[in-house]
Parts: C-alpha cells; structure tokens; sequence
C-alpha cells in the first residue's frame, strides 16, 4: 500500500509538472535567436511568420528577420533582448550562448540587457562591432550610422580602431572616417516610436516575470536564472538570480544628466 500511495504521489507530481504554467525546464532555454514576440507583418527569409510561432520560431544562422510597418523582438543571451524597429532587417550570425553574434543590416534596434553580461554579446553594423560590456539600453541606427549607449558600457571595433563607449554618449562613423562622439538627448531619443514600445514592452514583461516568479515560488521550480516561458502571457521572461531586475525605463537614474540623443536622428518618427 506505501509503495501504490508513493507511485500515486509521484504521478502526481509529474502530471503537475507537466502543466506548470509560466515556466520552461532547462532542455527548452531557448538559443539566442528566438523570436519572443511581433507587433504586424514580420518576415525570415522573405517567408511570413504567423504570430502563433512567437516562442518556438529562431533565426538560424545567416537567416534574415524583416520587419515592414511592424517590429519584433529577439532573445539573444539571457536576460537581452533585441527589439527591431519598423522597415528594420537583423541577420543572425552566430546561436552561440558563449559567443552571440547579429548583424542589423538596416533601419533601427534597441538592445536591453537585464543581466551582466558574461559571454560575448556583439551587434554588428556597417563594418562595426558592438560588445556589449554591461547590462543596460543601447541603440543602433543603421541609417544614420550611429550607436548609442543610454544605460551601460560597449566597446565598439571598426578595424584596427577601438573605442569604449560610455552612458549618456552615442558614437557616429562613417566608411574609414574616425569615431565622432556626442552626448544624447533624453528628449529627442524619448519621443521615438522604437523606445516608446520598448518601454511598453518592457512593462508588460515585468508583468511577466512577476507571474512566473509567483509561479515558481507556489511550485518551488526554480532552475536558476534565465529564459522562462510564461503560458499566460504568450513569451519568454527574462528571470534574475535573486529576484533583483534592471529597467532603464523605470531606473530615475536612468536617464538623467544629459542633453544628447538626436542630434544625428534618434527622435526621428520614421523608424
């Protein structure tokens, strides 16, 4: 009879685990790659994604993702993600967790990252590499040929040049020109349709992430910190170590003690 009531209990347990909501097992962490959510029209490699592949559906590696009159958003390491503005394109260069790598090959993309970042996490552009050093909000504006950096710290390469940027600055280059930096303008940078969702984004995720942390607290399923998957909410969050989680949009330190950000197209409203 022990051993029925103990088999009974343990089928149980796996019946239950099996339903969990709002949280994914080790084996399923997605790759850097995925496509965690799309707003409108969204293409990979000229062919249409239906929204009901948000979650499942990853660039693979030299696929090109396309946005039209939409945007989307892209897992790459944990805790990062990369939202794509409209009549944007990405190319995934490599899935590596231990060395991430994606090309924005046109128009605008917010990178955030929640977490430290321990692996190599580039964004590459017009002959450009991005590491990203620390956690924090950086844009890229293929159009105008500038990076920025709101919140954190990048190194950024352009053949034998070298140059670490720093919070409150963005960096413009052109083809064999040296780096020209300038200060953001919180103003200008604010009023883009691109931060605008991002910030939106960012809020619902937080929402998110709260659900499965209440989840995983009334479960006691906690894998350590990463990607889980939030049946209610319909994509991955983004779940620290110790509960502690990094918004520049609701950090007041953020976003303060500068006056750059537009001078070369960060607040244009065409993105």
């Amino acid at each position: 009879m022990r051993k029925l009531w103990s088999f009974g209990w343990m089928t149980l347990a796996l019946t239950l685990a099996a339903v969990t909501p709002g949280m994914a097992t080790p084996g399923r962490m997605p790759l850097p790659g995925l496509l965690n959510y799309m707003q409108g029209q969204v293409r990979l490699d000229g062919r249409s994604v239906s929204p009901r592949l948000v979650g499942s559906e990853a660039l693979q590696p030299s696929q090109v993702l396309e946005t039209e009159d939409s945007k989307a958003e892209v897992l790459l390491t944990p805790g990062a993600f990369l939202r794509i503005g409209n009549h944007s394109a990405v190319r995934m260069l490599s899935t590596s967790v231990e060395n991430s790598r994606i090309r924005l090959v046109k128009g605008k993309a917010l990178l955030r990252a929640d977490k430290v970042i321990k692996h190599t996490l580039s964004i590459m552009m017009d002959g450009t590499t991005t590491r990203i050093d620390q956690k924090g909000l950086y844009g890229f504006n293929a159009r105008q040929e500038t990076i920025g950096v709101l919140q954190g710290r990048a190194t950024i390469y352009e053949g034998d040049s070298r140059f670490i940027l720093k919070k409150g600055h963005e960096l413009a280059f052109a083809g064999g020109q040296p780096f020209n930096t300038q200060k953001l303008s919180k103003q200008a940078f604010e009023s883009g349709r691109l931060f605008r969702w991002s910030r939106l984004r960012d809020k619902i995720e937080s929402k998110a992430r709260q659900s499965v942390q209440r989840t995983i607290a009334q479960r006691g399923r906690w894998h350590g910190p990463g990607w889980y998957w939030s049946h209610f909410w319909g994509f991955y969050a983004y779940v620290p170590s110790a509960g502690a989680y990094f918004s520049p949009y609701d950090n007041p330190y953020a976003m303060g003690g500068w006056d750059g950000w537009g001078g070369w197209g960060w607040g244009d409203d065409d993105d």
